[in-house]
């Protein structure tokens, strides 16, 4: 990637956004049911200005930078226009809720916890699914801020029966794992998409995957989670997050994983501190330069407790209010602990 990078600005949606792209005055965000009127340009290095300069996508005459030339801002601006396939059968047109299932007893959110009784795993995961979730993401391991990593064992015991019971049901489920070993095991319980935190970092979880031809959540962390909020540290946060997103879904494709099969995840709250999480999600619409569909995974985190001030149970509003800041940039799945409410919300958003 270059040293200037650009970011859109100014989004556009529906009907409107057809008309005003027909018309020259917007271009495509990731499809035609996004546009956008400007864009930004950012160093990989730092944030140019404190208060940004945006630039019209029409008025070309505009973009005497001394940052790019028209030329590359044309070629930047192309790749922005790409619509990625549907990712396992998944409608693009529509926001994908995948809901959470945690199988541990030490998760940051007390209320998401199932681990005293299969039975009512399960139920859980069938009423998320009933009340709208397109993706059930089971877990065994907490990767909370400072969480110590569990056994194999230990977390194929909390999530294989759960998964074969569930896969009996046909509902897509995703298991939250980074250890290959979990993820064959999951796979042929009837997981059909493996969401890796670690981003492919064990070296046989890229072949597992190919060879099962599975979906692949690729997520940013710097870090693990026992040592990732320790002063983390970036030049140009959403640069950074891209740049390393882009290697690793290179490194997928060249080991075999379909790019329609393929998700990007920033990695909200994964090593960074609450001043990068706010620039990525001002940032979100960058990310559609990796021609693959977002996934965002904001729900009761602790930058809402720090910004609220509440405990997990009090950050429902603010969890919404994150994903539809997200839907607004064109994230199509959205991770959370609250189906039913986002559900609604998005509905709502869908109808204005």
């Amino acid at each position: 990637m270059n040293k200037f990078f650009i970011i859109p600005r100014n989004l556009v949606f529906g009907n409107e956004a057809k008309y005003l792209i027909s018309e020259g005055n917007a271009l495509p965000l990731a499809g035609k049911d996004i546009g956008f009127l400007k864009f930004e340009i950012q160093c990989s290095n730092k944030t140019l200005n404190n208060i940004p300069i945006l630039y019209s996508v029409k008025k070309q005459e505009s973009w005497n930078t001394k940052y790019l030339n028209k030329h590359d801002i044309n070629e930047f601006l192309k790749i922005y226009s790409y619509k990625p396939k549907t990712f396992l059968g998944l409608k693009n047109k529509k926001v994908h809720i995948m809901g959470i299932l945690n199988l541990t007893p030490d998760s940051f959110y007390q209320n998401s916890i199932n681990t005293s009784n299969n039975t009512k795993a399960i139920k859980k995961a069938i009423a998320m699914y009933e009340d709208g979730a397109s993706i059930i993401d089971v877990g065994g391991e907490s990767t909370r801020p400072g969480a110590i990593k569990v056994s194999l064992e230990e977390e194929q015991r909390r999530i294989i029966p759960v998964i074969k019971e569930l896969s009996k049901h046909n509902i897509p489920i995703s298991c939250d794992t980074r250890n290959s070993s979990t993820m064959q095991a999951a796979i042929d319980a009837g997981a059909t998409i493996i969401n890796d935190i670690s981003a492919l970092n064990d070296k046989n979880a890229a072949k597992i995957i190919s060879k099962n031809n599975v979906g692949l959540i690729i997520m940013h962390m710097q870090g693990v989670p026992n040592n990732m909020q320790k002063k983390p540290l970036y030049k140009n946060v959403s640069f950074d997050i891209v740049k390393y997103l882009e290697e690793k879904k290179i490194y997928a494709i060249k080991k075999g994983i379909k790019e329609k099969n393929i998700l990007i995840d920033p990695g909200i709250g994964f090593g960074k501190n609450d001043q990068h999480n706010l620039k990525m999600l001002r940032d979100l619409a960058l990310l559609h330069s990796l021609k693959s569909h977002i996934l965002i995974g904001a729900s009761r985190k602790s930058i809402i407790g720090r910004i609220t001030k509440t405990k997990p149970s009090e950050r429902l509003p603010g969890s919404i209010s994150l994903a539809i800041a997200s839907v607004v940039k064109g994230v199509k799945f959205l991770r959370v602990h609250d189906v039913k409410e986002t559900k609604q919300a998005l509905t709502i958003w869908n109808q204005i």
